[in-house]
Parts: C-alpha cells; structure tokens; sequence
C-alpha cells in the first residue's frame, strides 16, 4: 500500500514538476532578454520565475525525500531521463510529442524548454540516485521489546558455582524456629516505660509485676 501511494503521488508530481520548471525557465530568460533590449535589469520580472521555480523545486525534493517508498521518485526520475535520453535517438519524435505552447493563466510557457536546457536530465539523475538506498525499500522495523532485567536469583546463578548455590538455599530458613516464634508470640507487650502492659489479648487484670514484687511501701 505504501508503494501504490508513493507511485500515484509520482503520476500528479511528475507533469506538474515539469509544467512549473518551463514557466520558471521561459519567465527566467524573457526577464534576461528584457534585460539586454532595455540596458538595465527589472527585478520584479524574477518574481514569478522565482515562485515556479521554488515550487517544481519543493515538489521534485519531497518526492525525493520520503521515506514511505521510494517508487515515485523513480517514477518521476526515470520519465525525466528517458526523455532527453530519447534526443539521442529520435529528437525529432520527441519534441512532437510536447505542445509548442501552454497558456496558464493568461501566461505562455514552451513545454519543450526542460529539454533545451537539459534540466530534465539533471533532475532525472538526481531522483534516480535517491532511489538506490535499500533502507527506503524495506517497511518499519518491527518495535523492539524492553530489555529485561536479570532477577537476583538469575544473577546469583551466574556469579556462584552450583555448590555454593546449594549450600545457601540450605542455609536460608524457610520458616522461623519454632522456640523463638512461640517466645515472642506469648511475651507480653511492652507499654512504652520499659514494663509489659496488663492489656494484651488474653492477660489478667491483675498486673503481673505486683504478684511476684516486695515494695517498701505499705
């Protein structure tokens, strides 16, 4: 699909292009004829020329340029190529194939003016130069996926032999002894002031350090 849409873009690109460059190129030497009748230049005479010119100019390098496909831009540059390739063989042939004139605007252009001047072969080779780059030919890379982290076991594997492995999975208690668990489930809670407090879960009310305690006072 990128490539059908690269090659139509080339089919409205391609005879615009061309139709841009002759009124640039006409405009460009009647502003140099004006110029040597009248002894003296006339900037405002390049104006227009500069604008076709900027504009055939702008279109040919966004062909040129895109990275979808490369298909219309040797679409493009072949056709202007083969056309002044074919002055070798059958000049005459070619021009008859070209209008003499085009009227645009109230404005006459000599369609045949790319071919005099040979802007269509140096615009040719240049759009079939950008085409040879293989990148342009292939679609997106697929997205690269997250680099995952190694886990500590993962690393511990890679760093230890497999006996010390072993010996520190023997080493590392599953669950706490038995003794230490039931001396610190049944030990009284402390209540801030270094005494065990009387108001735990299952604790009389009577305070235990009273019972077993010999005080100086009555």
């Amino acid at each position: 699909m990128r490539h059908i849409s690269t090659l139509i873009a080339g089919v409205i690109v391609t005879p615009l292009s061309w139709l841009l460059l002759a009124f640039g190129e006409d405009r460009s030497a009647q502003a140099f004829t004006n110029a040597q009748n009248n002894g003296g230049f006339n900037t405002t005479d390049f104006v227009r020329p500069l604008a076709c010119l900027a504009a055939a100019g702008l279109l040919l390098g966004i062909l040129a340029t895109l990275r979808v496909s490369p298909l219309g831009a040797m679409l493009t540059g072949g056709a202007y190529a083969a056309s002044y390739v074919a002055l070798l063989f059958a000049p005459a042939g070619v021009l008859d194939l070209l209008p003499h004139s085009v009227h645009m605007a109230g404005r006459s252009a000599d369609p045949t003016s790319p071919l005099r001047t040979g802007t269509a072969m140096v615009l040719g080779a240049l759009m079939l130069v950008a085409t040879f780059s293989f990148g342009r030919w292939r679609g997106k890379p697929p997205a690269e996926e997250p680099e995952q982290r190694p886990t500590f076991e993962q690393r511990t594997k890679e760093w230890l032999p497999a006996d010390e492995e072993s010996s520190l999975r023997t080493l590392a208690p599953s669950s706490p002894e038995p003794e230490l668990a039931n001396r610190y489930t049944n030990a009284p809670r402390s209540s801030g002031n270094g005494r065990p407090s009387a108001y735990r879960e299952g604790a009389s009310s009577a305070d235990p350090w009273r019972q077993g305690r010999q005080t100086a006072w009555p």
